[in-house]
């Protein structure tokens, strides 16, 4: 039997009258139907209930962590230990995750274990840095998830996961290249092995799950990754040329619709930061003009094709920002402001209008 709200059974009651009143099903389906729904009852008892559960944990850690360096060692141990134990044993106890409630002792577990090694490390002045801790964190997260297939420690361990290939310098977006020479050699590209063994671990993880938000924070851990060390190796200009032709022929290629829309999205955004000049950068690509203008070409076409091919939204939208990108950079500039804005005012408008004739005109039959 499902449960649905109050005000929802009561629109279902109605609708089931009016298809009764237009001889679409006979009063028996009705009840029938009704008979698979019944109302929520409400989770006030529950909600006090969890909430006392808090707010007596809280005051507990309050106690605790107010005389946390008078226990011995071998108690602060304990609580760390039991509290741990303790989570997965709710966690458990409450349907191994089935509810909301059991996700979140779930997910309480590990971060119990992994503040508890900060603990326990400071306690016994044991030499552990920092990427070091955090990498045992994620291997706990990472095995956690993969017994218990719980989206929440896929979310954790890839929040982890971005934070230490920061720590190590795998990724660094802040730092992109744009030399031509190279800087290191093929070899150095997989260096350090554990950011690609991390990422693989994920999709592994993903594989258990498959959850779209999961999917995307997994293809942009990868990206990244890909892009830092491609910048590194063969010069950032390249690394966008190599990213962007990636997407089209990843939207060409593929079969699955998600890789289809990973593809263009490759494409359109790496391919509207190379229509500017400023990222065709050293000895190669120095004084050649034309390139910007080739890459905005190969972009809209690429969009077109794939408009026609479905993807309507995505590739209108890039389209209209490689638009807008030289409406602005160009003619935007030209113009007084309030004729800049108006008429900007006026293209936005139109598009809204006609935005519905646009995707109808190149939908696929």
């Amino acid at each position: 039997m499902i449960s649905i709200r109050k005000k929802e059974m009561e629109f279902l009651s109605g609708e089931l009258n009016l298809w009764q009143e237009e001889n679409l099903i006979t009063s028996e389906q009705a009840d029938n139907i009704l008979s698979l729904y019944n109302v929520k009852k409400s989770n006030l008892r529950m909600i006090l209930f969890i909430a006392g559960g808090i707010l007596l944990g809280l005051g507990l850690v309050s106690f605790i962590a107010a005389h946390w360096h008078e226990l011995p060692k071998i108690l602060r141990v304990a609580i760390i230990s039991g509290s741990y134990i303790a989570s997965l044993i709710i966690y458990c106890f409450f349907g191994m995750s089935k509810t909301k409630t059991g996700h979140s002792f779930l997910l309480l577990a590990s971060v119990i274990f992994g503040s508890g090694i900060f603990l326990i490390t400071r306690m016994y002045n044991i030499k552990l840095d920092l990427d070091e801790i955090i990498i045992f964190w994620i291997i706990e997260v990472l095995i956690t998830s993969l017994i218990s297939r719980d989206i929440w420690q896929v979310y954790l361990g890839q929040i982890l996961s971005l934070l230490y290939l920061n720590i190590i310098n795998a990724i660094d977006i802040f730092a992109l290249e744009f030399t031509n020479l190279s800087k290191i050699s093929i070899a150095e590209f997989f260096s350090p092995v554990q950011a690609f063994a991390l990422i693989i671990a994920l999709w592994i993880a993903w594989n258990f799950v498959k959850e779209r938000i999961a999917f995307n924070f997994n293809v942009l851990l990868t990206l990244l990754l890909f892009a830092s060390r491609m910048s590194l190796c063969f010069g950032g200009t390249w690394a966008l040329i190599i990213l962007a032709i990636s997407g089209a022929v990843l939207s060409f290629v593929s079969k699955n619709q998600d890789a289809e829309i990973l593809g263009l999205l490759m494409t359109g955004l790496f391919s509207l930061l190379l229509t500017w000049p400023e990222f065709w950068r050293g000895e190669i690509f120095n004084g050649v003009t034309f390139l910007p203008v080739l890459t905005a070409i190969f972009a809209a076409v690429t969009m077109l094709i794939n408009i026609y091919r479905g993807h309507t939204a995505t590739g209108i939208i890039f389209c209209a920002l490689l638009a807008s990108r030289y409406f602005f950079d160009h003619l935007f500039g030209y113009m007084p402001k309030a004729w800049g804005f108006t008429l900007t005012g006026i293209i936005f408008m139109i598009g809204g209008l006609f935005f519905g004739k646009i995707k109808k005109l190149f939908k696929r039959d």
